[in-house]
């Protein structure tokens, strides 16, 4: 019995040894025909220095070896093949890779690694090595790194090394690694729209920079990269610098000039870059333009805009009086559709501001008239959601086309619901908690209402509590609910009556994600003042929530809100009440007199030489 049993336990033991797989076995059995020789039917050569190889195995995985080794070139029958201009040194890690699995990748070696891997379309080797170079990128490295990428058209890449050099373009434009560049790559750096610049001479000058250490005919690469250049965005007093420049360094050269308005200049350089613009919280509120005695002699909606590169106060051009409109922002356009009259109207306007004319224009109205509703953007369209008109609540929503500038219905909401939070993520509009008159637990909407905008269908997830009018911003794959109001306790006095609701507004904050439901993972701190409604808009991934004077901010992680700068009020205005805040970008003030020109004036656009070339 013993013997036995001491059978079946070995037996068990067996079975939890698992054997090698293949993948093993071919790892080691290459290894070993690698290091001893054996069976190599080709030899691969670099400087002089010998590797013997497998042709089979070569084509396995390079098409470019694929191609030479079953092709009728000469390396088809010849048992040698040469690589002029690769070190032996890069060979042998390839060859110990494609053998063994394994590669010792240093920041000195991977850019001639990577390029032969591209030279022999190694793929998996290419992208080891993109992956390398890319978690490595610093100020030293960035440039080669993206000329490396243009170079052999390695989007992974390239977009990493694109996206730092626009972040710190005018530091890199003049370190030692600039004029190394050659002069496509330059061209296509300078080309980006993404230049972190404030000022176009910036890139003037690193043209100038590159050019001056080139041997080639100066005029010529001049004339070349100036097209880059956006000229009409330069001032009168950079236009002296560049005019100089040219006079002094290429004699026969001048600058070519056309009549340009405001529009004409920004038509002609072909838009400003990201680095041209400041971001601004801008608050839709109640403003009293003049109060004398307590009395309201004028009352308005204003848009009160804070620069949070200056940490300044700016205003934007007033509308008439609108309570309890939509309210959002398309990059430097602001939208603001429906509201209130004071005479108690609801209207159906949209109105557009455009940060760069500095004008108000009024667009095609809604259908319907909506307050309190939602206002949302996505792909290059505007919703419109449920709201008030009247004391009706609404059901209904419709969609505005930026391009083709029309409204068009789209499907219902499940149900009529007005003040709830709104946000777009992924391509999904979100509306969270409301009133709603139709439902029959009363007027709280206990649930976030979902509509895909590509299948035009809603959704309803439940939620665990009321809130209403608050502040919903999206980030981190998710949505931030920010304050607001909530239900404290209520009452029904009669069957069939309405709930009676005591209604307060509430410090604390939630997180939705992508699917409606509330996640505990992501704890978010209360907020340290009570503000309704928050106006919280989200910037360089912290969310900002403007409280009169002052703007608290949070980032993902912390434990508290921080109170972040006291601002200096603005002394032009009485602030009312503010109902919504949205990040608007607007042009640097040194930029805004150019392209809010209402006439055509002399504008630099280009270099020109008296003699034809």
């Amino acid at each position: 019995m013993d013997t036995k049993k001491n059978r079946d336990n070995c037996g068990e033991n067996d079975t939890d040894v698992r054997p090698n797989s293949l993948a093993h076995y071919t790892t080691q059995g290459l290894r070993q025909l690698y290091e001893t020789q054996q069976l190599c039917d080709v030899t691969l050569v670099a400087d002089g220095r010998h590797f013997p190889c497998h042709r089979a195995l070569l084509a396995s995985f390079s098409p470019y070896f694929r191609a030479m080794f079953t092709r009728p070139f000469r390396e088809y029958w010849e048992k040698q093949v040469v690589f002029e201009e690769m070190s032996p040194s890069i060979l042998q890690r390839i060859l110990e890779y494609v053998y063994t699995g394994e590669l010792m990748l240093t920041p000195e070696t991977a850019q001639d690694l990577f390029t032969a891997a591209s030279r022999l379309v190694i793929l998996p080797l290419q992208e080891i090595i993109g992956r390398f170079l890319a978690d490595s990128i610093s100020m030293d490295s960035s440039l080669g790194i993206y000329a490396l990428a243009y170079a052999h058209n390695y989007r992974a890449l390239l977009r990493v090394a694109s996206h730092y050099i626009t972040l710190n373009f005018e530091p890199l434009s003049v370190h030692e690694a600039f004029p190394g560049l050659d002069l496509s790559t330059v061209d296509s750096i300078i080309s980006s729209d993404k230049l972190l610049v404030s000022s176009e001479l910036t890139v003037y000058h690193a043209v100038q920079h590159w050019v001056r250490s080139q041997p080639a005919e100066h005029l010529l690469l001049i004339k070349r990269l100036l097209r880059q250049v956006r000229l009409p965005l330069l001032t009168a007093e950079e236009v002296a610098t560049v005019q100089q420049d040219v006079i002094a360094e290429y004699g026969h050269a001048h600058l070519q000039w056309e009549q340009l308005d405001g529009t004409g200049r920004l038509r002609k350089s072909g838009g400003l870059r990201h680095g041209m613009y400041d971001d601004w919280i801008v608050s839709l509120g109640l403003f009293v333009s003049n109060m004398q005695g307590g009395v309201v002699e004028r009352l308005k909606t204003h848009f009160l805009g804070f620069n949070l590169q200056m940490e300044s106060w700016e205003e934007i051009p007033p509308l008439m009086y609108l309570d309890s409109s939509g309210f959002l922002s398309v990059g430097h356009k602001l939208y603001v559709s429906g509201g209130q009259r004071l005479n108690g109207s609801v209207l159906g306007n949209l109105h557009e501001f455009d940060a760069l004319t500095g004008q108000w224009m009024q667009l095609p109205s809604m259908s319907v008239p909506r307050r309190e509703h939602g206002f949302l953007a996505c792909m290059q369209k505007l919703y419109a959601l449920g709201g008030r008109s009247g004391r009706n609540v609404l059901d209904s929503a419709e969609s505005f086309d930026l391009m083709q500038q029309s409204w068009s219905p789209i499907a219902s909401l499940p149900f009529a619901v007005s003040h709830f939070a709104s946000a777009t993520l992924k391509n999904k509009l979100y509306l969270i908690g409301g009133f709603s008159h139709t439902r029959a637990s009363g007027l709280a909407h206990r649930g976030i209402l979902i509509y895909d905008t590509s299948l035009n269908l809603w959704n309803q997830v439940p939620l665990a509590f009321q809130c209403y009018k608050s502040t919903a911003v999206t980030m981190d794959n998710g949505i931030f609910v920010i304050g607001g109001l909530v239900e404290e306790s209520s009452r029904r006095e009669t069957p069939g009556t309405v709930i009676r609701a005591l209604i307060s507004g509430t410090h604390k904050c939630f997180f939705l994600s992508k699917d409606g439901t509330v996640s505990q993972d992501v704890a978010i701190p209360e907020l340290p003042i009570l503000v309704l409604p928050p106006c919280a808009v989200q910037w360089q991934r912290r969310i900002h929530v403007l409280v009169g004077n002052t703007i608290y901010q949070w980032k993902p992680g912390e434990s508290s809100w921080t109170r972040s700068r006291k601002i200096a009020p603005n002394t032009r205005v009485t602030f009312l009440t503010v109902v919504n805040g949205v990040l608007l970008r607007v042009p640097k003030k040194s930029l805004q007199p150019l392209l809010r020109e209402a006439s055509a004036a002399l504008t630099a656009v280009w270099i020109a030489d008296q003699q034809s070339f």
